[in-house]
């Protein structure tokens, strides 16, 4: 039989005890006639909460689906969200690997460093010191020949050995491609053309830029020093050069590598460039260059760093040069 248990509150819906005469949950006057509060019975608080429940479910149901929901529309977003994406970093010192000798041969090592395209290059080079030895006696030579008076100069080339006589009459007609060509020193240098021409593939240097890559080195690495007489390029590597000591290391280098070059005097400015021929057109415009032998050598400063193949230096641009001098 049903029996009151209790009151719905009309305004919140909370089933109150028959003895309250609030509502426990808002305050509202149970025993107001105008918002009535309507009996509880036992049979119909258990329809109530059937009701609740059904109603929680659904709650609980949407909850549900509108996690799902969340879950499918942020997760992608932060698997495709944008990311940094950080450039590669590009080294701006390089060091190139060693060019060293077995330790059964003496040499005598130096450290070098230059600049080129924003990057700073470090090599470490090994050279022998028999063969500075050679450079060292013939430089002396010439150097004491020259400064010698006439009837001196006499006595010393009698004594001198055939070899030694050849340097000297190259030397008095501007013939420096002995020095070039010298033959251990050549072999030497070729060493050292391998080495950076190496490097300069690694970075995909076209022809022009291993031009003037070697330019850089020359220039930048080598001290700028006027010196006495004539040097081997073994010679100026370890000590310093002028600029036709400067100039015969570069074009023996360039002439390992492949390019032809040629030694370019004028005579009256009292200097010495490199001229080198190849097909590809100079970077540097116009880009001065002399014809001879068929072949167009464009004029290289290598004295000091930064000027480009095609790059007249001194004023020399008008300038009609004396003498050039194949590499053969």
């Amino acid at each position: 039989m049903p029996r009151i248990i209790g009151y719905l509150c009309p305004i919140c819906k909370i089933v109150n005890p028959k003895e309250t005469k609030y509502c426990l949950n808002c305050g509202h006057w149970l025993l107001d006639t105008i918002h009535q509060a309507k009996p509880v019975t036992n049979f119909s608080y258990k329809e109530l909460n059937n009701i609740h429940s059904v109603v929680s479910w659904k709650n609980v149901l949407a909850a549900f689906v509108l996690i799902i929901i969340i879950i499918a529309v942020v997760i992608p977003r932060s698997i495709t969200m944008p990311t940094l994406v950080y450039p590669a970093v590009v080294p701006r010192s390089i060091t190139i690997p060693n060019l060293e000798y077995p330790t059964s041969i003496p040499t005598e090592s130096k450290d070098f460093t230059w600049d080129y395209q924003g990057k700073t290059y470090h090599w470490h080079v090994e050279i022998p010191l028999d063969l500075l030895d050679y450079d060292r006696q013939i430089a002396n030579v010439i150097q004491k020949y020259a400064e010698a008076g006439e009837f001196e100069r006499q006595a010393l080339y009698m004594m001198m050995p055939s070899y030694e006589k050849e340097y000297i009459k190259a030397a008095a007609n501007y013939n420096y491609i002995p020095w070039i060509k010298e033959e251990s020193n050549y072999r030497f240098v070729g060493y050292i053309a391998e080495w950076l021409n190496m490097q300069a593939e690694i970075e995909n240097f076209d022809l022009v830029q291993k031009v003037e890559f070697v330019q850089s080195f020359v220039g930048g690495a080598i001290p700028y020093q006027v010196t006495p007489g004539l040097q081997f390029p073994a010679h100026t590597l370890v000590e310093t050069g002028k600029c036709s000591d400067k100039a015969i290391l570069a074009a023996a280098i360039l002439s390992n590598m492949g390019y032809k070059t040629a030694l370019i005097l004028f005579e009256a400015q009292n200097h010495m460039v490199v001229g080198v021929a190849l097909n590809n057109t100079p970077n540097h415009s116009p880009a001065i260059g002399y014809d001879c032998n068929d072949n167009k050598y464009y004029f290289l400063e290598v004295t000091t760093p930064g000027w480009q193949l095609g790059q007249p230096s001194n004023d020399l641009e008008t300038v009609e040069p004396t003498l050039i001098l194949p590499v053969k």
